[in-house]
């Protein structure tokens, strides 16, 4: 094991769990205490562009030597089980329960499994459903609520399928949701004005981007503003594309008053 293999692995696993939708503070924490798992302190930088890491020179070695490496960072989403799974890695890892080796190994095998599109669909719709109840809703703005919502996210599955960016896909959900909560309430069940406002509102939750906003606040509050604004930034400008959808929906649908 050389000082740029472990920092190159250090690298690795950081940009990870980056993907993975983890907070700063847990990146760089879990990173640093791998690093001087197996020997070496090390400095970690996590920054909106790159992820830098350092292996400091240690006394101890009989020759102290200074390693860094960078990490371009792509974006990512949310997988909390891969995320669960690289930090149980660097636990045992920490524990010396790993070899180097082993942990790259164990690292490469780790794959994202996505889930089955229909059944993300269908729960979807249910959620939908709930939260149409919740809100005072009768069966009816319930049933208009599940289709709405299972178009909005079978729309939302499409679009990601083909790798576009994120404001287009929240501006076509957002256009999405509207005009088909609109149309089957209206057309197929003649809700009233509050039962069809409660089945367009929550046909749109799915969109609501709660934990890259979660993320930002505690990156805000532990001291890592950068990182912070960035992730806030980009919650608000989904949130505007979301409401940009609904604008261009409102502007072709005949609501008065609302």
């Amino acid at each position: 094991m050389t000082d740029r293999d472990l920092a190159e692995l250090i690298a690795y696993t950081a940009d990870r769990m980056y993907r993975c939708g983890a907070e700063t503070r847990l990146i760089i924490q879990t990173s640093e205490r791998v690093a001087r798992a197996y020997g070496r302190p090390a400095t970690v930088v996590v920054t909106p562009e790159m992820i830098g890491v350092k292996l400091r020179a240690d006394g101890e070695n009989e020759t102290p030597t200074e390693c860094s490496t960078f990490t371009r960072i792509e974006r990512g989403g949310l997988n909390m089980h891969n995320l669960v799974t690289y930090t149980r890695l660097c636990q045992e890892a920490e524990k010396g329960n790993l070899s180097f080796e082993e942990l790259k190994r164990k690292l490469s095998e780790i794959r994202s499994y996505p889930y089955n599109p229909l059944l993300m669909t269908f729960l979807i719709g249910i959620a939908t459903a709930c939260f149409s109840f919740i809100n005072g809703g009768d069966l009816n703005t319930g049933i208009t609520a599940m289709l709405a919502g299972s178009i909005t996210m079978a729309v939302k599955l499409l679009l990601q399928k083909y790798h576009l960016f994120d404001m287009f896909i929240f501006t076509v959900c957002g256009f999405t949701g509207t005009l088909s909560s609109y149309l089957i309430g209206t057309h197929l069940f003649e809700l009233s004005r509050y039962n069809l406002a409660v089945a367009m509102v929550v046909s749109l939750l799915l969109l609501v981007p709660g934990f890259p906003f979660i993320n930002g606040i505690l990156d805000l509050f532990k001291g890592y503003i950068s990182m912070g604004t960035v992730r806030l930034i980009h919650t608000i400008i989904l949130v505007a594309s979301v409401c940009l959808g609904i604008i261009l929906a409102f502007s072709i649908l005949p609501i008065n008053g609302w």
